[in-house]
Formats: C-alpha cells, structure tokens, sequence
C-alpha cells in the first residue's frame, strides 16, 4: 500500500511560505482497511525480512515468532514512544519526499528502553543533487500538552537547527554495514558530520504529534512561530482512543505471521 496516510487520514492543509500544516483524524471505518498494513509497517522498524528468514532457517516457528516478539515493547508508554516514531518516518517518506533510510528501532539496546538522539533523520537530493537533511522530533501520547509541543520545538532549534554530527555519524555507520549502493550515502553523510556544509536551507523541520486531544491552538501556535527560512513540517493526526489504538496495533504485530 503506497498510500496508507491518504487512505486512513482525512487531512486538512494549511501552508504559509514554506511551511505547512497537516491536521489529520481517522477517516470513518479506515482503520480496520489499514491495520494490517500498519502491523507491516510496525514490524519493519524492529526486524528486517533478512533477520526474520534466518530466524525461520535456524529455529522452529514458534521460537523464530518467540525472537521477533522479544523486540516489542510490552508497556504502554514504550509502544506509544515507538509508534509514534514509527508513523513519522513512514509519513515523512509519504508525504514529505524524503527517505529514512535507516530503521533505528531495530538496533535497541532494550525493547522498553528510549533511544537517543534525533527521533528521525530523513534525507534526499535536490534537482541539482545536492543533499538535503530533516530533522524531526515525534510525539505521541494521550493528551498533547502546550509543554510538549515547546519542548519537540526546542529540540528541533537545537545544534543550530541541525542533526548532531553523533546522529549522522550513526546513520552512516549503519549505512557502512548495510554496504552496496548505501556505501556512498554513507560517506556523504560522514563529510556532512565533519563539515556541516549543508546550509539553512537545505535543512528542514519536522514537528509530528499523534494524539486523543484536538491540541489546537498549540499547534497553531508552533505553526505561526516556526522559522520561515526553511522548509517546515508540521503534522498532528488525531485518534481520540489513542491508548486503545496503540494497543491494537501491537496486538496485532505480536500475532502476525512470519511470512
């Protein structure tokens, strides 16, 4: 499905320069049509199709599903943390023209344990291929807070606005490994690291929330606030049962099939 967001959100946009706004709730019944695809998606970021068939190769069925399940978080807050990382990356890549090439949830020293640094770092070359960055801060929770939303603010505006030189030296790293046609990417990014050549303009933003509440005026507010001078992306999708829902799709990964 290349267009699961378009197909589970009914979305409003509000854009202002080169800012945009993106406020998005459940369309009625979508969620049963994009659920399995959501459980994909979700699995992604903790376990490669790789892993899964060496898994399958080395171990019976039951103790392969045993090794996948042991990469989800098991308590709410942790799922809701990773979740809502996980729908900002696939978004940014649906909607914002820039890929995430890394799926960093799946090098977690601990299921129930937060990584650090940028929430997501998408990438893509402009039409002259020159390396564009974005940097994104995610929320998820309940109830968004005004408090919450300064914060992600904050974080992005951190480092001048720009991915940490330990964050991009991480990417390339895992890009190293990966090896073949990621080889020069990553290289790219680690001149990047060294030289923080890319200016202003070529760094976006990425402000996403999901959440129960409406949250407003708060993200009116971030909007009206954000730095014209680069490209802003600010994304907040609605799903009032949002407790409910988190658990709904870990679920459904826990029972899915390794196929």
């Amino acid at each position: 499905m290349d267009d699961l967001f378009d197909t589970w959100l009914d979305a409003t946009e509000e854009e202002e320069g080169r800012k945009l706004l993106w406020r998005a709730t459940e369309t009625d019944q979508q969620r049963e049509t994009v659920l399995p695809e959501l459980c994909v998606r979700t699995r992604s970021h903790y376990v490669s199709d790789g892993e899964i068939a060496t898994f399958l190769e080395v171990l019976d069925y039951p103790e392969a599903a045993g090794i996948v399940r042991e990469n989800y978080p098991e308590g709410s807050t942790g799922r809701s943390g990773d979740l809502g990382e996980i729908l900002c990356a696939e978004l940014i890549e649906e909607w914002c023209a820039f890929s995430v090439p890394i799926r960093k949830l799946r090098y977690k020293d601990h299921r129930e344990q937060a990584m650090r640094g940028e929430d997501v770092i998408g990438i893509r070359h402009d039409d002259d291929n020159r390396l564009c960055l974005l940097k994104a801060e995610a929320k998820s929770a309940q109830s968004l807070s005004t408090d919450t939303v300064t914060a992600a603010r904050e974080g992005l505006e951190a480092n001048s606005g720009r991915p940490t030189s330990h964050a991009l030296i991480y990417l390339a790293r895992k890009l190293l490994d990966i090896g073949g046609e990621q080889e020069a990417l990553a290289k790219e990014l680690l001149r990047e690291a060294s030289s923080r050549a890319v200016p202003k303009t070529r760094v976006s933003h990425c402000l996403f929330t999901v959440t129960g509440n409406a949250a407003g005026d708060m993200i009116d507010d971030d909007f009206a606030a954000a730095d014209g001078d680069r490209d802003q992306f600010i994304v907040h999708i609605r799903i009032p049962d949002h407790g409910e829902f988190v658990a709904e799709v870990y679920d459904a990964v826990v029972n899915l099939a390794l196929d």
